[in-house]
């Protein structure tokens, strides 16, 4: 017959109790990580989208159509009002939208801005 070793009954239950917290925090940073970067690439996209619909609305409103895609863009998100300069588009000239929006996260908020830029199609309104 062989001895039974005593001297390690319990190890097993003892490291699991040391390894098991660290390894939850480490998924927990790994999430919290993840949620910032997606909201980051979110963002970036949203203002990408407002000043593209500023900049190629042929409707003659670009401020409204701007609008219409930031809510669309943001949906479901924690933003701020929307930044746009010049508030109605002027063909050949830059606009410049600026949106900001709030991510949170196990160690707290954080704020992305995230800013795009494009010129005013120069045949605007031309039929």
């Amino acid at each position: 017959m062989t001895r039974r070793r005593t001297g390690d009954r319990g190890s097993f239950a003892l490291e699991l109790a040391v390894v098991a917290p660290a390894l939850l925090l480490v998924i927990a940073f790994i999430v919290s990580v993840g949620r910032v970067t997606e909201a980051r690439a979110q963002v970036q996209g949203a203002a990408r989208d407002v000043v593209r619909a500023s900049t190629i609305n042929h409707a003659g409103n670009s401020e409204a159509a701007a609008r219409d895609a930031f809510e669309r863009a943001t949906a479901g998100m924690d933003c701020d009002g929307l930044q746009l300069t010049p508030l109605q588009a002027i063909p050949g000239q830059p606009v410049t939208a600026t949106v900001t929006c709030h991510v949170r996260t196990m160690w707290g908020q954080q704020t992305i801005v995230r800013t795009a830029q494009s010129v005013a199609d120069v045949y605007r309104g031309v039929d």
